[in-house]
């Protein structure tokens, strides 16, 4: 791997995990970590020739007074899921993309209809291995869809926890781990052509984030902002299974997509559909904007009352 590039998304990593463990702790994080604020989380022996990081979570003691019980793992899994745009339509329906590398459109997905790209997750969701005559841009589809459930699955699991992180402490949560995340994902400039993250317990293996060049090329150039905006907009697609969907704002003369975070999609489902039955839907929502400061997409966390 390209040194810089591997020292970019270590340096961020371990800065996320460390906050994340702090804020596991209290309920907040150090804005610079220092001796007396770093965490001893451990890095275990690679093996000759392998890039992967190993990083040992010591875990929560039962005796601590700690501020949410839970692993670090599913508190990556409730970041990535308000950073990380949701599997679109398009996409799962198996559209042309870019490649990554040079902007040329590959149509590799077009043979390989949404139906069997969700059969194909299930199985590799179920232990089975991925067939290697499948096109690396379906692999990969694959594999953001397989990450992507087992993140939904974490926050289901983990509902009562993470119920206690509110308003304010998400914020800050998304504020903190967005800059950091877009850092890791430096690594796949040339360096790597997808980034995984995996947690392992008790001998089994499951994904948390998954990205490919295209995401990573996203990630990077997005800025997510710090506060909550509301916004008023008419929404035209709706998936009611993930929480994608696009939205007219601006009079209609621009349309974004948003997504819903998986651990509140159920509280915000049905008054979501119910308000699209009117004109107009008010959402809480973080901009996501480009470098230019142009909104791209939305996260939507709430609803509010939309004004007469």
């Amino acid at each position: 791997m390209n040194f810089y590039e591997s020292a970019r998304f270590q340096y961020a990593a371990a800065r996320l995990m460390v906050k994340l463990a702090q804020f596991r702790q209290a309920g907040r994080f150090s804005q610079k970590i220092s001796a007396k604020s770093n965490v001893d989380i451990q890095l275990a022996r690679q093996s000759d020739g392998s890039f992967n990081i190993n990083v040992e979570d010591p875990g929560q003691s039962s005796s601590d007074d700690q501020f949410i019980k839970i692993s670090l793992a599913d508190l990556i899994a409730y970041v990535s899921e308000r950073i990380i745009e949701k599997i679109d339509e398009t996409t799962l329906n198996g559209a042309a993309t870019p490649n990554g590398d040079d902007g040329i459109a590959t149509a590799a997905l077009g043979s390989v209809p949404s139906a069997a790209i969700e059969q194909l997750a299930d199985e590799l969701l179920a232990g089975r291995t991925l067939t290697s005559d499948l096109p690396p841009a379906v692999q990969d589809v694959i594999k953001r869809r397989v990450a992507e459930t087992h993140r939904e699955q974490r926050l289901t699991e983990n509902q009562s926890a993470i119920s206690r992180i509110d308003f304010a402490r998400s914020q800050k949560l998304i504020a903190m781990s967005a800059p950091l995340i877009s850092e890791m994902a430096t690594a796949l400039r040339q360096s790597a052509d997808t980034l995984e993250v995996r947690s392992s317990s008790h001998g089994v293996t499951r994904p948390v984030l998954f990205l490919d060049r295209k995401m990573a090329a996203d990630i990077e150039t997005a800025i997510v902002d710090e506060a909550i905006t509301p916004i008023l907009g008419d929404i035209t697609q709706f998936n009611k299974d993930n929480g994608w969907g696009k939205l007219k704002i601006e009079n209609g003369s621009k349309t974004v997509s948003f997504s819903i975070p998986y651990d509140i999609l159920p509280t915000m489902r049905q008054k979501l559909i119910d308000n699209m039955k009117k004109d107009l839907v008010y959402l809480q929502t973080y901009f996501v904007r480009d470098r230019t400061g142009d909104v791209v997409r939305l996260i939507a966390v709430g609803i509010l009352p939309t004004p007469i």
